[in-house]
């Protein structure tokens, strides 16, 4: 099946997933599925993701390849396959508290409509910025496994110049940006269980690399800031 097409089903389910998880809380909280800014949210991801895959597949297959990896596989450590769980489960729980908080539990007083807006434009910062990460980097498969013998190097140029897990940072990125914009001031407190459970993959992930992949040790002198920089 050509490499396109794949991403493009990887779209259809992505969307799917989304789809669910925002569209059908909503309606089973609110009673409709007439949501407008979660349809424009999932309408809008779904255009820019399905131009990237197609740019991906042009410019970058093997960064495109990578990203369509299983998330678990056998050549994985056992903690990583529950740090993945652990990091899908979050982000699925960070989704359906959206639509729950805008429609039933109202915990914080929803974000003004220029707030609101700016948490949009947040969003898509933070999407453009994983798009940036996934061609910089052919090798950021969707598990921690050994990739030395697939030739793998280390990426210290673009986003990785600045953090030494840009894609993490950028998916914090756009899900503060989108919560906030479907009018969940609430949603920014999802970020914290979300951001423990990169941090338990990001240990993980660097005691592989540190053991596998020459380099590394050296990169991390240099770049001392895994997620956020200037903090951690």
């Amino acid at each position: 099946m050509p490499l396109v097409v794949r991403g493009l089903l990887n779209v259809v389910v992505q969307l799917t997933v989304l789809f669910v998880a925002l569209i059908g809380t909503a309606a089973s909280v609110s009673g409709s599925w007439m949501w407008p800014r979660g349809i424009e949210l999932i309408v809008t991801y779904g255009a820019l993701v399905s131009a990237a895959t197609v740019m991906l597949a042009w410019w970058a297959p093997k960064s495109l390849e990578a990203r369509l990896t299983p998330p678990f596989s056998a050549a994985q450590p056992t903690q990583d396959f529950w740090a993945t769980v652990a990091i899908l489960v979050t982000l699925l729980v960070s989704v359906v508290f959206v639509p729950i908080d805008v429609f039933a539990w109202h915990l914080l007083p929803p974000p003004v409509p220029w707030v609101a807006s700016i948490g949009g434009w947040v969003a898509l910062v933070g999407f453009a910025l994983i798009i940036w990460v996934i061609f910089a980097n052919q090798f950021a498969i969707l598990n921690v496994e050994d990739q030395s013998s697939s030739g793998q190097n280390v990426v210290d140029v673009g986003p990785y110049a600045f953090v030494r897990h840009p894609m993490y940072l950028s998916a914090l990125i756009m899900q503060s940006g989108a919560g906030v914009w479907l009018g969940s001031t609430a949603s920014l407190i999802m970020l914290g269980p979300v951001f423990a459970a990169l941090s338990l993959r990001v240990a993980i992930e660097e005691r592989v690399l540190l053991d596998t992949l020459p380099g590394y040790a050296a990169y991390c002198e240099t770049r001392r800031f895994r997620i956020l920089p200037g903090v951690w």
